[in-house]
């Protein structure tokens, strides 16, 4: 699942396993600064803020893609 609050910059995406985790704007991968509500993406998980980790890397993945939730790499 993705969340995304466009006035403040932040949203949020849950992996297949259920962990949520933190984006920006600036991490989407494409020009875009939006992603809507409930679209499904792939995402690397990095170290964020304060200890804990972010989405970077936001890609919308297509309807044909996307059969499961949200996919992301584990950090090295």
């Amino acid at each position: 699942m993705t969340t995304f609050d466009a006035r403040r910059g932040w949203g949020t995406v849950t992996d297949s396993a259920g962990a949520e985790f933190e984006f920006h704007a600036a991490g989407i991968v494409g020009g875009s600064r939006h992603i809507d509500p409930g679209t499904r993406v792939a995402f690397d998980v990095v170290p964020g803020h304060r200890g804990r980790y972010e989405a970077r890397g936001l890609t919308e993945l297509s309807a044909a893609v996307a059969s499961g939730s949200a996919s992301h790499h584990e950090p090295a």
